[in-house]
Order: C-alpha cells, then structure tokens, then sequence
C-alpha cells in the first residue's frame, strides 16, 4: 500500500476517533443540560403545586368510568404541560391537576419512585428525580416529594410530571446532526488528507522519477535535483547523487579498464600470430602445436574484440552505420552463414515477410542473427531444425526471430542469459568455445539500434530468441554520437 493512501487512512481514522469522541461529549453534556433544566421546573412547580391546589375549591369529577377529585388551582401549570399528584400516605391517589391523562387517574406517575420514597427513614428522606414510561405514552420526568408535617409525619406525597417527548425529539435531532457533521467533517478530512500527503510527498515522487530515468537510460551522469527545504527528502536526494557520483567514477574506471586491456591485448596477439604464421612458412615447428596456437590466439583475438565492442556500447560510442537495408537479403546471407556452420547437422531454414525494408546496420545486425543462430545450433541435437523468421510487427516494429528444437533453458536462467559470461551450461559453452559474451553483444546491438530483444524457452521443447526493431532508426541528438552514427539512404 502506498504511503500516501497510509498516511491518509490513519490522519482519517485519528480524525474520526476525536469527531466521535467529541460528538459523545457534546451529547452527553446538551442532553444532561436539558434534564437539568426539565428537573428545575419541576421543582418550581412542585413548590408552587399546594398553594395553586388550595387556591380552589376540589372538584368531584367522572372520567372514564372514575370519581376523581381534581384540583383546578392547578390549572396554571398546563400551559407548562405539567401535570399533578397528590398521594396519600397508603398510597390512595387523592387528587389531581385537570390535565392529567387518564391513566394516571389510578396509577401513579411513577410506582417505582413512590415506592421507594414511601421506604425511606424519616431521616434520610430526599426529593426524587425519574423517568417513567408507560405503554402508549411518551416517556415523561417525575419529581417525588414527602408531604411531611412539622412533628416529621408523612402525610402524603407529591408527583409532578412534564413529558420528555420534546427531550427525546431534540435528542435524536443532535444525534443526526452529530452523525451528518462529523460523516461530512470525515470525508473533507479524508479529501484534504489526500491532498497535503500528495503535496507532501511530491518531492519522493520526483525523486523515484529521476531514479527510474536513470535507471532505464543507464545515463549515471544524471543527477537528482536537491530541493532547496533542507528536510529529509533533500537530505535523501543529497546523499543519491552522492552515490551515484561514486557510482559513476567506478563504471568509468571500469570502462576504462575494459578499453585499456583490450588495447593493450591486441599489440602482443597480433605478435603472436605474425611469428606463428612465420614458423609455420619456414616450417620449423610442431604443426599440431602450431594449429593449437592459432585457435588460442584467434580465441583472444575474438575475446578482445567482443570486450571492445562491449565496452564503446556502454559508453554510448559504438559505431553505427544505418541506412535502409532490406532484411530478405540480410536473412538469406544469415541463413546461408548458418548452414554452413550445422554442415548439414541441423536443418537451417528461413522465412522474410516480402518487402520489409528497414533502417539499421547491416553488418551489426547479421552480427546479432549469427550469434542466435550460432548458439541454436549449438544447442539443438542432430536433426533438429533451426528457423529464422522475420515479419512486421506492433507500431512500425519488425519481429526477427531465431528458434530451436534443441534442449531449451530451464526457466531460472532465463533472466540472467543477456549477462556477461552467463553460462548456462558452463561445460558444453567450454566445449564448444563459447566466452559467454555473444548474447550480451547482441543485447547491446540491439540496445543500441532502439529495439530490445526477448527470450522464451521451454525445456526439452527448443528455445526462441524474439529481436524487435523499429522500422524507422530516430536521428541522434546534435553532439550525440555524431562522428559514430550515420545514417544514409540505402
């Protein structure tokens, strides 16, 4: 997972923690506020309900098939939705304010709460905040107090009453609200959180940007560019262009390396050879000994001649001549070179699409096609075939390609067998004198030619080396390469 979408998940997720927590706290706190202020009223009521129910004379009522003693004094609190109990001390409800819901007519506002408070000690008595809930009415908030006389006997009790339905809507109200907010205040979070770690993270972006062009150019000339914050990601790309300059100076000496040796190698063969080819005019020598000397010394001179073409190719100054070249006739010598070296062990045929003209260097590419051809044969038994095929391809690419019915190449070495001196048979490339420098040459021509080649093999069932190149060779850029690469029409 990308650290952008982390960092985004946990800065969300952290968010919504605080909303949630935030959101019970804002709940807890309004919802008690409003309790606080329903339990205020009731106890003004409460203190306001004898006097207002002796402030009238009782009357005797029939509701619903009852005789109710209703107190209109206490007509003054149904504007507040209040309503009334005066309870006797065995519980028998005495009377009742005229807004009272008929079933409160027998039963008590609260049982529960009378109960309780009818058990309390005399000296332990207290005031009594509940909530009650009857089936088929909104719950409702009731304050219960012992009508105690002076000498501390109970003479009765009070219940009042307010519904709680206007609580409870303007609860769910807040919960909705809450939920609402802080869904949207998550997701504009998660937006902006996108944002700033897309923002913040640019600066890697960038970096791992430049690192792949360097990497696909294979250019460590290239430099990341420091960004001037003084922070961790240019204190990073400070330290990468630091190893890259490091980086660089070892493949230069390397380069050099390769260049002076193959230089340097060239003088003292071509020495050996000259005398060779000198004692063998005045026939002074083992002529077994002599034939052993010039394998050898062709040997080296083909081994120094592949390290110096390797060698121009990593430095980017490998001679190239391109001009319009048609593969039917580069293909035809290939397949002609090839039947000679099976001398007639291996079957060598070839196919060319008609008319498939393309711009390349010719010798350099009958260079890539020999050296496939050359390990086809190699590698496929006696009797087997080896087939060159070359038609049009994807977006003006030409596909060249040599295959096998030899052994094949188990499927662990296919990843390493354009490495330099990568053998996968390390015996049978000995035998037949193989440097293990032919498939990194044609990689590198290849490379160099804009194309890219590709290997599949299955064992037992022959291998296919697939060459792609464009039709159509691009211009070098001024100063690249000039006095190496020219390109002229057929």
């Amino acid at each position: 997972m990308p650290i952008r979408t982390r960092l985004t998940i946990w800065y969300t997720a952290v968010l919504a923690i605080i909303l949630l927590i935030f959101s019970i706290g804002v709940y807890i706190y309004v919802t008690w506020q409003m309790i606080q202020q329903v339990d205020s009223r009731l106890n003004q009521a409460a203190n306001t309900a004898l006097p207002l129910a002796l402030s009238r004379r009782p009357a005797v009522e029939e509701r619903a098939g009852q005789t109710v003693l209703t107190l209109p004094g206490l007509d003054a609190l149904r504007a507040s939705e209040t309503y009334v109990q005066l309870i006797g001390p065995r519980g028998q409800i005495i009377g009742i304010s005229p807004n009272i819901a008929d079933p409160f007519l027998t039963n008590h506002l609260d049982p529960a709460a009378f109960k309780e408070a009818a058990r309390m000690p005399a000296d332990q008595r207290v005031n009594l905040f509940t909530e009650a809930q009857h089936r088929g009415l909104p719950p409702i908030r009731v304050f219960t107090q012992a009508l105690v006389t002076h000498n501390g006997e109970v003479v009765g009790y009070l219940q009042v009453a307010t519904s709680l339905e206007s609580i409870k809507a303007a609860q769910n109200s807040l919960l909705i609200a809450l939920l609402s907010l802080g869904g949207v205040g998550v997701l504009f979070s998660a937006a902006i959180g996108v944002l700033l770690a897309r923002r913040a993270l640019q600066p890697v972006d960038a970096l791992t940007k430049t690192v792949m062009a360097i990497y696909r150019a294979e250019n460590l000339d290239r430099r990341v560019t420091v960004p001037k914050t003084n922070d961790e990601v240019s204190r990073l790309s400070q330290a990468f262009n630091e190893m890259l300059d490091r980086l660089s100076k070892l493949f230069h000496a390397q380069q050099r390396l390769i260049a002076d040796v193959s230089h340097e190698m060239r003088t003292p063969l071509t020495v050996i050879r000259g005398n060779v080819d000198l004692l063998r005019a005045m026939g002074c020598a083992d002529e077994e000994s002599l034939d052993a000397l010039t394998r050898e010394s062709d040997r080296m001179t083909r081994l120094v001649g592949d390290l110096l073409l390797l060698s121009q190719a990593d430095a980017g100054v490998l001679p190239m001549h391109i001009h319009n070249i048609s593969l039917n006739q580069v293909i035809s010598d290939v397949e002609r070179s090839g039947q000679v070296l099976s001398a007639g062990r291996v079957n060598v045929s070839a196919h060319v699409e008609p008319n498939l003209v393309i711009q390349a260097d010719a010798d350099r590419l009958k260079q890539v096609l020999l050296n496939l051809v050359d390990n086809a044969i190699k590698h496929t038994p006696e009797g087997g075939q080896v087939r060159i095929e070359a038609v049009r391809s994807y977006n003006n690419y030409v596909r060249i390609s040599v295959s096998d019915t030899g052994v094949g190449i188990p499927e662990k070495d296919l990843p390493y067998v354009f490495e330099r001196f990568y053998r996968v048979d390390k015996s049978r490339s000995r035998a037949n004198g193989g440097s293990g420098l032919g498939l990194s040459i044609a990689h590198s021509i290849v490379q160099a030619h804009n194309g890219r080649i590709v290997v599949s093999s299955k064992p037992g069932a022959g291998t296919t080396f697939d060459v792609y190149l464009p039709m159509q060779h691009p211009l070098p850029a001024t100063g690249e390469n000039s006095s190496r690469n020219s390109i002229s029409p057929a």
